[in-house]
């Protein structure tokens, strides 16, 4: 059967990934054989950038013993907070200079994972976080880097940016190096998450695995990758909200395999979702929850064999429609607790040429499939004050 929605396989494209992705129970706890053998570094100082939360839990203080039982000098540092300023980043970058650290472990949600990366390359390079915002090659590459997740959604231990606030804005670093050697997938880290924590850090990996795949830089392996962590999510999201471990542990995986689809770069959802955080703040994943369904909507002119694969990935199978899709997409968030509407998220009807102008403007995404156009961005908005999706798929129709 000839698929001709699927990426060319001829055309250029590269697809990054950690060279080794160690998973199972309890597999973070073997961090002091994984530096050794992973990223040769049987000894010396070690930077553990970590989540309060999770090191509040007592879920660090296992890894930290077994590090300093291999001989290693472990340094713990957390505040990082939901969006790490350039100023935290930098100050814990100088504090990992002047102890020598010879490897960095991040452990936590994106914004440590994301810290993570931003200090390997400060150990290596001068200057601050602030100046190594956009695509950047540093000449001295970066330190040794293991990330290992503590959210269901984040899959920044898989992708090339890591994103820092600068003067109160959201600056993207893309970078090649920041996709570590060494990514620890640990369903333990994840087992006790707050069900809201699980509802929109799920959502954002769904996020991250449909725009992925419409992309139009989508690649063999990205859209592979996109499909089957969509797959994994539509089937255990809802039931790893609901309690079920072994779920829980599939949507880790999905992120994960989330993650490595951005080598194809996410699209208007995440655009959406910016402006949105930038109306009213909320967790990133919540923001991308109420924004999905409205991506899908915008970009329903996909060719069809894509559009139709999509569409039945997304609903288990049941329909061939986007239409459909994104309905089903927007009730799932709504059955976690997400918000689905400007109204339930608390934002103003007032608001929403600002952020339309802000979505073109200082997010777009070149490329999304249908291109940005601001007006059209009004009413796309618009049609989220009341959810009304029939209203979304309008403003793309042809």
């Amino acid at each position: 059967m000839s698929h001709s929605w699927w990426p060319s396989a001829t055309a250029n494209s590269v697809f990054l990934s950690p060279a080794a992705v160690i998973g199972g129970f309890g597999s973070a706890r073997n961090l002091a054989s994984i530096l050794s053998t992973q990223l040769s570094t049987p000894s010396g100082s070690i930077l553990l950038a970590v989540d309060d939360a999770v090191e509040a839990a007592g879920l660090i203080a296992p890894v930290k013993k077994a590090l300093i039982a291999a001989g290693y000098d472990v340094h713990i540092r957390g505040g990082f907070g939901a969006e790490p300023s350039s100023e935290i980043i930098d100050t814990i970058a100088k504090e990992a200079r002047a102890s020598e650290v010879a490897a960095v472990v991040g452990i936590g949600g994106g914004s440590v994972l994301d810290s993570s990366k931003l200090i390997a390359l400060l150990l290596r390079n001068e200057g601050g976080s602030a100046d190594w915002t956009g695509v950047v090659t540093p000449e001295n590459g970066v330190a040794p880097l293991v990330l290992v997740p503590t959210t269901c959604g984040t899959g920044s231990e898989a992708t090339r940016i890591a994103m820092v606030t600068v003067d109160g804005n959201k600056r993207a670093s893309s970078c090649a190096l920041f996709v570590p050697r060494v990514a620890v997938i640990d369903p333990e880290l994840v087992a006790s998450l707050p069900k809201s924590v699980i509802a929109a850090t799920g959502m954002d990996a769904l996020a991250h695995a449909t725009e992925s795949l419409m992309s139009s830089s989508a690649s063999v392996l990205s859209a592979h990758h996109s499909l089957r962590a969509i797959d994994l999510l539509i089937h255990n999201l809802e039931n790893a909200y609901n309690g079920d471990k072994d779920a829980l542990a599939n949507v880790l995986w999905a992120s994960h395999i989330a993650g490595q689809s951005l080598n194809a770069g996410v699209v208007l959802g995440h655009s959406l979702a910016y402006c949105l955080a930038h109306a009213h703040p909320m967790p990133h994943g919540m923001s991308c929850a109420i924004a999905l369904p409205y991506c899908i909507a915008y970009n329903q002119n996909l060719e069809p064999g894509l559009a139709r694969v999509l569409a039945q990935t997304l609903t288990g199978g049941r329909s061939h429609d986007l239409r459909i899709a994104a309905k089903e997409v927007a009730a799932l968030s709504g059955r976690m607790g997400l918000p689905r509407t400007l109204a339930e998220a608390r934002i103003q009807p007032t608001e929403v040429p600002e952020m339309a102008r802000l979505c073109v403007n200082d997010y777009p995404r070149p490329t999304n499939p249908e291109p940005f156009d601001e007006e059209l961005m009004v009413k796309l908005f618009g049609s989220m004050e009341t959810g009304d999706l029939d209203l979304a798929f309008a403003v793309t129709a042809r």
